[in-house]
C-alpha cells in the first residue's frame, strides 16, 4: 500500500519582471530542497545554477525557462525561496570600518527589481546600421561554457555583450546574431568604434539586477553601515 501525500500544497501568484505575466507557483519540497543543498555543498557555479532552474520548473505552472533573462530567474527563485523556508534571510556582512561580520536579517519579499518599459534598445551605429539589444538569457548563459571558462573579466563581459546582441538591421537586411557563427560575432564586437561600444556598455550597465540597501549599526565598533546587496549569492549566504 502506497503512503499518503498528506500536504496540499499553497498555490501563489508571481509576476515576471521582463514580461509582466503572471504565473502560478507552490513552495518548494523536501526533494527539490535536497537537490539545491547537494548544489550548494559542492561549491560549483553551474550546479547550482541548475538546480535552481530545476527547482523553478518543478514549482512555476506552465513556465518556460528559454524565455526568461537573468534577472527573473533571480527573482522567481528568490520568492519561491521566501514561500518554502521563511521571508526572513540572515546574512553576515562585514563593518565597512573594522570588516567585524555582522549578521543582517532581510525580508526577501520586500526585493524588488525596476526593468524599464523598454524590453529592446536600439543603437544606431551609423548612417547604414541599427543594433538591436535584448536582456540577457538565462538558459543561454548557464549553458555558456565560453562563459564559465573564461579567465578574465574582460572575456567575462564580452560573453555578456554578444549574449546582449539581437539583431543588426539595415534597409536591405536584418540579421539576428543567434544565427550567426560565434567567430563572426566576435569579430563584429571588435570592429566596433570606441563611441560604438560604450553605447553597448550603457545598455549593459542598465540591465535589470536583483538589488537590495541594507543598513545597519556594526555591533563591534558601532559604526553606520550601507550596503548594497547585488545579485542571488549576496542574499542567501
Amino acid at each position: 500500500m502506497a503512503l499518503p501525500r498528506i500536504n496540499a500544497l499553497p498555490k501563489y501568484k508571481i509576476e515576471i519582471p521582463s514580461t509582466k505575466e503572471q504565473y502560478d507557483y507552490r513552495p518548494f519540497l523536501t526533494k527539490e530542497q535536497k537537490v539545491l543543498l547537494i548544489a550548494l555543498e559542492t561549491q560549483d557555479e553551474k550546479q547550482i545554477l541548475t538546480a535552481i532552474t530545476n527547482t523553478i520548473e518543478a514549482c512555476v505552472d506552465n513556465i518556460d525557462m528559454n524565455k526568461l533573462t537573468t534577472f527573473d530567474v533571480e527573482y522567481i527563485f528568490t520568492q519561491i525561496r521566501s514561500k518554502s523556508v521563511g521571508e526572513k534571510s540572515h546574512i553576515g556582512i562585514k563593518c565597512s570600518n573594522c570588516e567585524e561580520t555582522n549578521e543582517v536579517t532581510i525580508n526577501v519579499e520586500e526585493i524588488k527589481i525596476k526593468v524599464p518599459d523598454k524590453k529592446n534598445s536600439d543603437i544606431r551605429l551609423n548612417d547604414e546600421y541599427t543594433l538591436t539589444m535584448k536582456f540577457p538569457n538565462y538558459i543561454h548563459m548557464l549553458n555558456n561554457d565560453r562563459l564559465k571558462n573564461s579567465k578574465s573579466a574582460t572575456g567575462m563581459l564580452i560573453e555578456l555583450i554578444i549574449g546582449c546582441l539581437d539583431s543588426l538591421k539595415s534597409e536591405e537586411e536584418n540579421i539576428k546574431f543567434k544565427d550567426e557563427p560565434i567567430e563572426e560575432v566576435e569579430a563584429f564586437v571588435d570592429s566596433l568604434t570606441s563611441e560604438q561600444f560604450n553605447s553597448i556598455m550603457e545598455f549593459v550597465n542598465d540591465i535589470p539586477k536583483l538589488k537590495h540597501k541594507v543598513d545597519f549599526v556594526c555591533e563591534s565598533c558601532e559604526t553606520k553601515n550601507s550596503h548594497e546587496l547585488v545579485g542571488i549569492n549576496d542574499f542567501f549566504q
